[in-house]
């Protein structure tokens, strides 16, 4: 698929950019910080560009001289122009006082040349019709993100600035004196022991199947999102791949007003739980809290997804403050890798990138494989090495949290009842140990242990 028109492009720019470099050699490094080569939309400037940059890494002198000679002796000279050229681009500009603007033009102009191309690309693959919608769909999203995130990529930052940054924020959190410099959980020793879920971590909560995962992250959930009671309420997104939105919402409500999820499901409960049911609904309903319960779907599709999330919230002057997956062995693969171990792998590693990108932490629940279950093991106590699949959640993760339930092993030993921990196994920047917690099954709600079994009276008692 051809078209006639002429793509985006600014020739004078370039030449405003070459200029500049040719007259202050120290613009240089400002300017190969914002381009590269690929950027110039004219081959003659993008050689020139390279002649330029060349003499630069060398430490050479740069000038129309030295340029000229090096030309010369490369025989390039009379094809990028000759002399004459050169000295039409230093006529360009009289100063390089704005560089910086040309050269971000110049990236701007590229950027939409590209989206052009992947644009293009999509079309062409949408008209053979040979291929699954959801890759062509898949594709084109792995592209335009690509494409964004060459816009936003800032490379180095200079310890002169990372130090002012780093002082204002250590000198913040010294005039708070708050334990919590994180998005808070409500399990005390926890937030504690982390400071809470940080800005741009990847977090791996992980248990066998039907130790409390989900229940776990939706009182998480609701903590950061719902729960105002000596915070502002902070904006969560909620991927929930194995259950439905409402049943998510049935466990957060049943949670949060103290009432038996069982019994509420088959209808039997007493009338005044209904007004408490009611009132907790209400506050959920107003919390900046959202839910997507799409089956399948893969890692690209997650990270589309959240984006939009976060232009939206955007566009309300508020910020994303938590992402939760439940959990990473439904999400789907790309289709590009062969093994299920190398998807996961892939997986982690964007989960990774979308922490960062965003500036958000990012709480995604995992399976244990079965070994935390062997006879052997005291306790049946998991490890860090238990994690499903690959390796990579391991390494990818800046804390790694297992839940720990030694009751649903050995019912019989009454001193275990309800009695539940959650480990610490890795922490980048912190501690590791043991947090200990107390479950409540027919609530679904884990509680800091100085409250065993007591029901919720006021809201801030309640650890959700």
């Amino acid at each position: 698929m051809t078209y006639t028109k002429v793509p985006p492009h600014s020739i004078e720019a370039e030449m405003a950019v070459l200029g500049a470099m040719l007259i202050e050699k120290e613009v240089i490094s400002t300017v190969t910080e914002i381009i590269q080569p690929k950027h110039f939309y004219s081959e003659i400037h993008r050689r020139i560009y390279e002649a330029i940059t060349d003499l630069y890494n060398r430490n050479q002198p740069v000038d129309i001289v030295t340029l000229s000679d090096e030309l010369k002796k490369n025989n390039k000279l009379e094809e990028l122009g000759g002399q004459k050229y050169l000295s039409d681009l230093m006529e360009k500009v009289s100063t390089a006082a704005h560089t910086q603007a040309y050269a971000q033009l110049v990236k701007e102009k590229a950027l939409l040349r590209e989206l052009i191309r992947v644009s293009t690309t999509v079309i062409e693959k949408s008209f053979e019709n040979v291929d699954e919608v959801e890759n062509i769909l898949d594709y084109a999203q792995e592209q335009i993100i690509d494409v964004a995130q060459t816009n936003t990529d800032h490379g180095f930052y200079s310890a002169h600035d990372l130090a002012h940054e780093v002082l204002e924020r250590l000198e913040k959190a010294h005039g708070e004196h708050n334990n919590v410099t994180g998005v808070p959980t409500g399990f005390h020793k926890f937030d504690d022991m982390t400071a809470g879920l940080q800005k741009s971590d990847l977090v791996i909560l992980a248990a066998r199947p039907s130790q409390g995962k989900t229940a776990m992250a939706l009182n998480m959930a609701y903590h950061a999102a719902v729960d105002d009671t000596n915070k502002p309420q902070i904006p969560v997104a909620v991927f929930s791949l194995e259950m439905d939105k409402h049943a998510i919402f049935q466990r957060m409500l049943c949670s949060a007003a103290g009432a038996d999820l069982g019994k509420i499901r088959k209808g039997y409960f007493a009338r005044e739980v209904w007004s408490d049911l009611t009132r907790f609904s209400g506050k959920i309903a107003g919390a900046p809290l959202w839910i997507d319960d799409t089956p399948g779907l893969n890692i690209l599709d997650i990270r589309s997804r959240t984006r939009k999330l976060q232009s939206l919230l955007k566009n309300q002057n508020k910020t994303l403050g938590l992402i939760i997956i439940d959990y990473i062995q439904l999400i789907r693969g790309t289709g590009r890798l062969e093994s299920r171990q190398q998807e996961v792998s892939e997986i982690s590693r964007l989960l990774k990138d979308l922490a960062r990108s965003l500036h958000v932490p990012v709480l995604a629940l995992s399976q244990l494989n079965r070994r935390s279950e062997d006879k052997g093991r005291e306790g049946n106590r998991p490890q860090l090495s238990d994690l499903r699949e690959s390796g990579s959640l391991e390494q990818d993760a800046d804390v790694v949290a297992l839940i720990h339930r030694p009751e649903y092993y050995n019912r019989e030993d009454p001193t275990l009842k309800n009695q539940a921990s959650l480990i610490i196994a890795k922490q980048r920047n912190g501690p590791v140990g043991d947090v200990p917690l107390y479950f409540r099954p027919e609530l679904t709600r884990f509680e800091n242990p100085q409250m065993p079994g007591t029901e919720i009276v006021a809201e801030e008692e309640a650890i959700l």
